[in-house]
């Protein structure tokens, strides 16, 4: 289950940073300290600037850091590379399901 919704996070993830209104705009990809989320960022970094012709920046985080910089929407941190469901369900249940403000892929 959880090697499933990290993927679907992933493709999502990389959906959302290859549509065209992005490719104009810098996205900031928050890299927490663990090394499979570090690998993914990096990928999406990658995507970004050499597929999309975009500007990345990676910006190191803890969860609670990253998910507070998506939920205030001032574009600090626009992406987390890597949602572990249930380990993250605190952060999920307080920015997805309770303000709104930062959503998962359907």
């Amino acid at each position: 289950m959880n090697k499933t919704l990290k993927t679907f996070a992933l493709v999502s993830a990389m959906g959302l940073i290859s549509s065209a209104s992005f490719a104009a705009e810098k996205v900031n990809i928050g890299m927490p300290s663990w090394t499979g989320a570090q690998a993914i960022a990096h990928l999406l970094k990658e995507v970004v600037e050499s597929r999309i012709g975009g500007e990345a920046e990676l910006v190191p985080g803890n969860n609670a850091t990253i998910f507070q910089a998506m939920d205030q929407g001032k574009g600090d941190i626009d992406v987390h590379p890597d949602v572990w469901l249930p380990n993250q369900e605190s952060f999920t249940k307080k920015y997805v399901d309770g303000a709104g403000t930062v959503q998962l892929s359907s």
